[in-house]
């Protein structure tokens, strides 16, 4: 509720006096023509707008009423009875609607008071429009400071000038007319300076004729967001980069290394060579888990098949002496790009570390609000002190990499 003005507690002061003075008039004209039912309920009039604008000094004013139409009837009325008991009945109803509406406007203007003063006063800006028009109305201070113009001026635009990229506002105002309230929807503001502006803009139909939002300032924030995914850019680039130029001086000096025990007879020397061999193939493989690790989580989840993600990861691998059999139910999960990566890991450590393993099978299990899928082999199987142990960097035969890279992928989105 916004306080009444001066202006329109002037108008509504005419229209008291203008009632008063009606009222007087209806009572001698009713009382001097034997008329005494209807004249009352005029006095209804100025009670009820005294009592609700002016709450504070409304009591007295409505008794003064009271005591006016009294006093009217008991000197221009008959010696009866009955008018005169009437009359004393009519003023205590006056005086006690003044009380009743008098003590309700109070607690209205209270209320509407402080809910002004948390629109007016908050941290976040706020702001209104019209749904027809688009005109804005009554922005708040936090929100002219932060679009740059004064509130005068902020009243005689449009939602158009200050949202003025239209594929945007569109999306905005049809998101406010489907749901009738919006939640954290960013937009950009031109400012009156010209410059664009970020905010985290809620919006509520409250079934008038202007629709309430809120805007939070998160331009520093975008603008961070921003830079930082510009420098990751940057970095992958880079990375990849020098990651490929490593790889191709790899790939020669393994060649290299196979053309020296070639030529080399002494067995000393080909022990060295061979573990330097072993240990650029080592260099090669870390090289190669850089580029994975880098991946995880650069693209957004996505729903997967599982069925089509093992059919993918099984098809890279050499599994033409190995028993595959999946039984999986037709189910997708929410999972990062990389979740090809999981199964080929998890079968590829399978056929490296299991020995003797020919039977490999993937299924699923219900499990409360979802499902369990399960690998499992015939092999030599792992040790119960290291099935948490082989998931972490620290625990390795070989590289080390695959079952933490697969942990990794599966964290992104909680598997």
């Amino acid at each position: 509720m916004h306080p009444i003005s001066k202006e329109k507690k002037f108008i509504y002061d005419i229209f008291i006096i203008i009632s008063i003075i009606a009222s007087i008039a209806i009572t001698y004209i009713s009382i001097s023509r034997g008329i005494y039912d209807v004249f009352p309920y005029f006095y209804l009039i100025p009670v009820v707008l005294i009592a609700f604008t002016r709450p504070k000094i409304s009591i007295f004013v409505t008794v003064f009423v009271a005591w006016l139409y009294i006093g009217l009837v008991y000197s221009l009325g008959l010696p009866d009875t009955g008018i005169f008991a009437r009359a004393t009945v009519w003023f205590f109803i006056f005086v006690s609607i003044g009380v009743l509406i008098s003590t309700y406007s109070r607690e209205y203007r209270k209320e509407g008071e402080r809910s002004c003063g948390s629109f007016f006063n908050s941290q976040a800006g706020a702001f209104g429009y019209d749904r027809e028009t688009l005109q804005i109305k009554d922005p708040n201070r936090k929100f002219s400071q932060f679009i740059g113009y004064d509130c005068a001026v902020l009243l005689a635009k449009t939602l158009p000038e200050i949202i003025t990229d239209t594929a945007e506002r569109e999306v905005f105002l049809a998101n406010v007319r489907d749901t009738r309230r919006v939640g954290d929807i960013e937009v950009q503001f031109t400012c009156a300076d010209g410059t664009k502006r970020w905010a985290l803009v809620s919006a509520t139909d409250c079934a008038e004729p202007a629709i309430l939002c809120t805007a939070v300032d998160i331009t520093d924030q975008k603008q961070a967001q921003d830079a930082l995914s510009l420098a990751n850019r940057k970095l992958n680039l880079l990375n990849s980069v020098t990651r490929h130029d490593i790889l191709n001086q790899l790939t020669a000096l393994i060649g290299y290394l196979e053309l020296s025990k070639d030529e080399i007879k002494d067995p000393r020397l080909l022990t060295y060579v061979t573990k330097e061999e072993t240990a650029a193939n080592a260099i090669r493989s870390q090289i190669l888990f850089t580029r994975d690790y880098q991946n995880i989580g650069v693209h957004s989840p996505q729903w997967h098949s599982i069925a089509e993600t093992v059919s993918l990861a099984v098809a890279t691998l050499d599994i033409h002496h190995i028993r595959l059999t999946v039984n999986l139910t037709a189910v997708e999960v929410y999972a990062d790009p990389l979740l090809e990566k999981v199964f080929y890991n998890m079968i590829e450590n399978s056929l490296r570390h299991g020995e003797h393993v020919s039977e490999i099978e993937i299924h699923s299990e219900p499990a409360g609000d979802g499902i369990d899928i399960i690998i499992s082999d015939n092999g030599t199987g792992i040790p119960p002190d290291a099935k948490e142990k082989i998931f972490r960097r620290e625990y390795f035969k070989n590289t080390g990499f695959g079952l933490f890279l697969t942990r990794e992928i599966l964290a992104i989105t909680g598997l």
